[in-house]
């Protein structure tokens, strides 16, 4: 009987093994030797390290006693992190690229603002998509990948939230290059879409006036007002009300922008049990840097406007503007 205890009791220990496996560069082609690969394990008791180890020439690497559950594997390259979650001993394949100031192939394929006002002060948070189609990482850490305005008026109250493809969302100070401006080398990698979520709050004013300007690659800009805030801008095209929210939505429509504000209002949740027939809904997401501080209840903050919901808008809209000539 004290033999089978024993054995079941080494069971439930987790299980430790050698985890082995290869870095290679996918702007090569090659494995990549020098490599510093290290594994975080993930179990019930958080996050430990597991081991590290360096490639050798031909790319490979085994960290001894790594675990055999969850765990998140890094490997840095050039001061570029790249991290991936990984289940089990192996054998992995960490991919990594070769990185440049310069990479044509991004553009932009979201950029969202949000701006709400409750009569004392206005919250602004804006979501920017980046999409990398080469076998580069976008990494700029001279001028930044992420640039960005904001009124002098946020002064030290700006942040910023980055997540790479298949990652987390870290937090990450933004550099103040002049009054107004301001920069973030974060790396823009391959294989998906890097988010950058950005908060700010400013003293309400009568008449509130925002300046802004768009500094990254073209793509396209929406201005989101909730119901209750009336907004005048020579820069925007109206795009329609969101029905869900009832919130009007804006396309952007020159790189330089002033918006005149009044009224208050904040995003709502749409009902549950609304049917999504009468046009693209709005997704709700966490917040990136704000939470609402004068409505704590509601800790649900920026939105998120899924692009097919918008090439369905769009689509819609041109369609009606030929058909009304």
């Amino acid at each position: 009987m004290s033999r089978w205890w024993v054995l079941a009791w080494f069971a439930l220990l987790p299980a430790w093994a050698d985890v082995s496996g290869v870095v290679v560069n996918r702007t090569t082609g090659k494995p990549q030797a020098g490599v510093v690969v290290s594994l975080t394990s993930m179990g019930q008791g958080g996050m430990a390290p597991a081991g590290s180890a360096r490639t050798d020439a031909e790319g490979r690497f085994t960290i001894r006693g790594g675990s055999s559950g969850p765990m998140l594997v890094q490997a840095i390259y050039k001061g570029v992190l790249y991290s991936r979650a990984v289940q089990g001993t192996g054998p992995l394949e960490v991919d990594v690229f070769e990185s440049s100031a310069k990479v044509p192939e991004v553009r932009v394929t979201q950029h969202m603002m949000l701006v709400e006002g409750d009569g004392k002060e206005w919250v602004v948070n804006e979501t920017i998509l980046f999409e990398n189609s080469s076998t580069l990482t976008w990494s700029d850490p001279e001028r930044g990948t992420l640039r960005f305005t904001a009124p002098p008026e946020a002064g030290g109250n700006v942040r910023v939230r980055a997540t790479s493809p298949a990652s987390v969302p870290v937090e990450r100070e933004p550099r103040r290059v002049r009054a107004g401006e301001y920069a973030l080398d974060f790396p823009v990698k391959p294989g998906g879409e890097t988010r950058f979520d950005i908060s700010y709050k400013l003293p309400a004013k009568d008449p509130m006036v925002i300046r802004g300007r768009i500094l990254h690659p073209p793509g396209p800009v929406r201005l989101v007002v909730p119901e209750g805030i009336r907004v005048e801008s020579a820069s925007l095209k109206e795009l329609g009300r969101e029905p869900g929210t009832r919130a009007m939505i804006y396309d952007v429509t020159t790189p330089e922008y002033e918006l005149r504000l009044a009224g208050t209002g904040a995003l709502q949740s749409a009902p549950a049990t609304e049917q999504e027939e009468d046009g693209p809904r709005i997704e709700r997401i966490l917040p990136p840097g704000y939470e609402r501080w004068w409505k704590a209840a509601l800790a649900l903050a920026a939105a998120f406007l899924a692009l097919s919901f918008w090439a369905q808008w769009l689509k819609s809209a041109s369609a009606g503007d030929k058909s009304a000539r």
